[in-house]
């Protein structure tokens, strides 16, 4: 009687499909628009391309924590295997997003401040950020029978920290440039970069979607895998 979900699980949706392929499309499109349409910032030059990479990926690094948050959020609440899913996929987001951030604003801030890392409060705040995501994914997978409580507990530190990371430069004026929202942009520019920000998001629900698919898949395999011992141990 299961066989058939089972198999139905299986399947990829048509959905997934045509998102794969509208995110690959605009991803082609973003990295056209950012060398050939955007123009040169007039101070940093051709380096400053960076910021259509750089910006977006951090805020999709705050999407990924706030979804982490509502999945273990929710595991806490409510002990189901799809909640956990959720936590999980998104404290690999944010990891990943995260890892991009802290890739390409060095590589920004050596042409501006003539150093790859400052111990700015805003990129302090973002480091320790990405180092309790990665914590929380360490401890899910070693800390025993309470690692997925341990590990909904740091996302919820996560997202107090993302909060701090976000106004950390209205507080405190670093190195770090203002948020975005906050400098007026050059027309050809802020088209380009609206572009990228919608792109990325697109591509974040698109990993999310294929992450949460893995792990349904996941499920399923194990459920597989137990009804086969348990014919093995009948026969």
């Amino acid at each position: 009687m299961q066989t058939p979900a089972l198999d139905r699980s299986l399947e990829t949706p048509p959905l997934l499909v045509l998102l794969s392929l509208v995110t690959a499309g605009c991803m082609a499109a973003a990295v056209y628009m950012i060398f050939f349409v955007a123009p040169p910032e007039v101070l940093m030059g051709f380096v400053q391309k960076i910021f259509y990479f750089h910006v977006p990926s951090a805020w999709c690094l705050f999407l990924g924590v706030m979804v982490a948050c509502v999945g273990s959020v929710g595991f806490l609440a409510r002990r189901t295997d799809r909640w956990d899913r959720l936590g999980d996929a998104g404290t690999e987001l944010a990891i990943l997003f995260g890892t991009l951030v802290l890739m390409s604003g060095p590589l920004w801030g050596r042409k501006a401040w003539g150093a790859f890392w400052v111990w700015d409060v805003r990129l302090t705040s973002t480091l320790v950020l990405v180092l309790t995501m990665v914590a929380a994914k360490i401890v899910r997978g070693y800390a025993g029978p309470s690692a997925r409580q341990i590990a909904a507990g740091l996302t919820v530190f996560a997202v107090l920290n993302s909060i701090f990371v976000y106004y950390s430069v209205d507080i405190w004026r670093g190195t770090h440039p203002p948020k975005v929202v906050q400098n007026k942009l050059d027309p050809e520019m802020a088209k380009v970069f609206w572009f990228c920000v919608a792109t990325y998001v697109l591509g974040f629900g698109c990993l999310l979607w294929l992450r949460l698919r893995m792990g349904v898949l996941k499920t399923a395999l194990d459920r597989l895998h137990m009804m086969a011992t348990e014919v093995g141990i009948h026969d």
